[in-house]
């Protein structure tokens, strides 16, 4: 007898156990408004950029990832001076890197000066003819950094690979699963060949990867 109502017991629960699954609610996942503040910052604008980490959580396809995303600008320097530069003049860039020029050359190609040790720095004009933006002698392109944000990676970004050189007419359309390969890779984004993109509301839509000789 009491085996019987051990069993007894044993698929009660059991039926309980069944019931209980079958009438679970279904779980809503809330998430805060966007910050307005971020909207007004990044909403509707693309940026040079780098990618500056990486982090997730879950596991398999419950797995979120979120990346930081620092925003890079090219020093300008008003036309005038750098036009007036003069040996012994001082330079600084945007990240507080300074030094004093020893050297002036100009020709049709832009400005280039040149520092106690010999290093090169060339200047070149904007388009719209009011600045001057720098490189290295290595025509390495110099950037500051602006801001930096860390945004989800959603599964539906537009990957745009155009890091290609030998296809170099448009970017190669992908999404996600590519960019997080990139990523798992340790592939370097920097300002020089990553271009990023957000909607109005704040959400990153468009990563573009172009091509760079220092890729």
């Amino acid at each position: 007898m009491k085996k019987m109502m051990a069993i007894l017991c044993a698929l009660l629960l059991t039926c309980f156990a069944f019931a209980a699954c079958a009438e679970a609610p279904v779980s809503n996942l809330y998430k805060p408004n966007t910050s307005e503040t971020f909207k007004a910052l990044v909403g509707g604008k693309s940026f040079e950029a780098g990618l500056t980490g990486w982090e997730s959580a879950g596991e398999d396809e419950d797995a979120k990832f979120t990346i930081s995303i620092t925003v890079y600008e090219r020093d300008r320097f008003d036309a005038a001076v750098i036009e007036n530069l003069e040996a012994r003049d001082i330079l600084c860039f945007g990240d507080g890197t300074a030094f004093m020029v020893m050297e002036v050359i100009r020709d049709e190609f832009g400005v280039t000066v040149k520092d106690g040790f010999d290093n090169g720095y060339t200047f070149f004009k904007t388009e719209d003819g009011d600045a001057y933006i720098a490189a290295t002698d290595t025509d390495h392109p110099i950037y500051t950094e602006v801001f930096t944000v860390k945004v989800p990676l959603e599964k539906d970004v537009s990957f745009l690979d155009g890091s290609d050189p030998e296809n170099l007419e448009a970017p190669v359309k992908l999404g996600f699963d590519e960019l997080l390969n990139h990523l798992l890779e340790g592939t370097s984004f920097a300002p020089y060949n990553t271009k990023v993109t957000f909607d109005e509301n704040g959400k990153l839509v468009e990563f573009l990867y172009t091509y760079s000789p220092w890729n």
